[in-house]
């Protein structure tokens, strides 16, 4: 019985298949009647919004909320009370220098272009240490004792020159006293002038002044293991005993953002700060180098500033807040900040007043303010130049197009402002030409 139930079903499927088809068009489908009121006001930005509560619709009528009868709201244009609810603020474009401050922070150490050596001009072995070659950071005066020297050959020379002098041999005794001058060792040669007996261990003096270091920030492993000299070590002539730099002499290592390391150049004047110092307008310092090239771990460009420091309130190894002010030409290159004269002048408008994808920017122009306070607004497209700072941490744009100086722009409120028209589906930040309706609308 089965079989014969489907062997109907397919046959009535099959029938009813043929007469569908033979159907006229106009029996099958039919013309919409459906349209939006609202479409209308999708065109030209307008909503209805309540006076009393948050909602916004998009017909005219009573609020759904409260019942009170709506009034019409046109995109980019606000009543007295709307703008004070919205915390609308505005400002109007000022024409002026392109100046900004460049803040970054850095590391003191010690300028290593003072950096000088103590040497022995002879070899022998240590047998007794100075103050200077036992600890490092140690000040040292020029003729300050470093190391006693126990040495044969100086041992030598001194008997030496004691024969010499015994024999009334000037010429030996000219030559031998010169040599002891080139050991730095002139008052042992002396001593011997004047009758003393050879000895057989020496002082090595220091000829210069300075603090005892190890090693410079940047010298390498070689340098980074240099160590003070020990008793019973031997010694050859020339060997290094000390490393000394002027403590006064400081270089500041500064690494400044890749976002405004363009703005940089040798002989721009520091303003130099720190945490536990405050202000430091007493110590003059521009740069001294800038580096070629990116450093590409920390994105950053390293500019080193040379300074000097009498009263020793920066200590090497503190961390410095330097600022620098520069200012751009007219053809937005870097001028001599220095020189008001070379500086351009451009559109400035607040970071606050410009709205960004990070590819397109707008600002909300003011077009009209009408007699009752009503302003209204239009979408202002932007070509921006550099991101300026002030000294107060306020940061502009240099405009070059879409606005010129003295249009009023939005400065708070933007954002609500710009959501708005986004609702009406007038042109907006994400949708240029206006955003697309959703649908909505009642059969007839």
């Amino acid at each position: 019985m089965r079989a014969p139930a489907l062997l109907f079903a397919a046959a009535g499927l099959v029938l009813g298949t043929g007469l569908i088809a033979l159907l006229p068009r106009e029996m099958l489908f039919t013309r919409s009647t459906v349209h939006d009121h609202a479409a209308g006001a999708e065109a030209t930005g307008e909503r209805w919004a309540c006076p009393m509560m948050d909602f916004i619709g998009r017909k005219a009528g009573d609020c759904p909320v409260c019942g009170m009868k709506m009034t019409r709201v046109t995109a980019g244009e606000l009543t007295r009370e709307q703008q004070r609810r919205m915390g609308v603020q505005t400002t109007t474009l000022v024409q002026g220098p392109a100046r900004t401050l460049i803040r970054a922070y850095g590391a003191v150490r010690y300028d290593d272009r003072t950096l000088q050596v103590v040497i022995p001009r002879v070899a022998g072995r240590v047998v007794q240490r100075h103050s200077p070659a036992r600890h490092t950071g140690t000040l040292v005066a020029a003729g300050d004792p470093v190391v006693d020297l126990y040495s044969p050959e100086v041992f030598a020379a001194q008997g030496e020159l004691a024969a010499a002098v015994k024999l009334g041999d000037a010429r030996t005794i000219r030559a031998l006293s010169d040599r002891f001058g080139r050991w730095n060792l002139g008052p042992v040669a002396q001593a011997i002038l004047d009758g003393g007996e050879p000895v057989d261990t020496v002082t090595i003096r220091s000829p210069l002044a300075g603090r005892v270091i190890l090693a410079l920030p940047g010298e390498g492993d070689g340098m980074a293991a240099a160590k003070l000299p020990q008793i019973g070590q031997e010694v050859m002539a020339d060997t290094v005993l000390l490393r000394l730099v002027d403590p006064q002499a400081l270089m500041l290592v500064i690494h400044v953002p890749e976002a405004r390391a363009h703005f940089l150049r040798e002989g721009l004047p520091v303003r130099l700060s720190s945490d536990d110092r405050g202000e430091l307008p007493e110590i003059g310092a521009r740069i001294a180098w800038v580096a070629p090239e990116l450093n590409l771990e920390i994105r950053a460009r390293e500019v080193h500033v040379h300074l000097r420091d009498p009263k020793g309130r920066l200590l090497p190894g503190s961390l410095v807040n330097a600022r620098f002010e520069a200012a751009l030409a007219p053809d937005l290159e870097v001028a001599d900040a220095t020189d008001p004269a070379a500086w351009g002048q451009f559109p400035l408008i607040p970071k606050t007043a410009v709205l960004s994808t990070g590819v397109r920017h707008v600002a909300w122009k003011v077009v009209e303010r009408q007699r009752d306070g009503r302003l209204r607004f239009e979408l202002a497209p932007l070509a921006l130049g550099p991101r300026l700072e002030d000294e107060s941490g306020n940061d502009v744009y240099v405009v070059r197009a879409g606005l010129r100086p003295g249009d009023e722009v939005a400065t708070q409120g933007l954002f609500l402002i710009d959501s708005q028209a986004q609702l009406a589906g007038t042109p907006s930040l994400l949708f240029p030409t206006g955003a697309v309706a959703p649908a909505g609308g009642h059969q007839h």
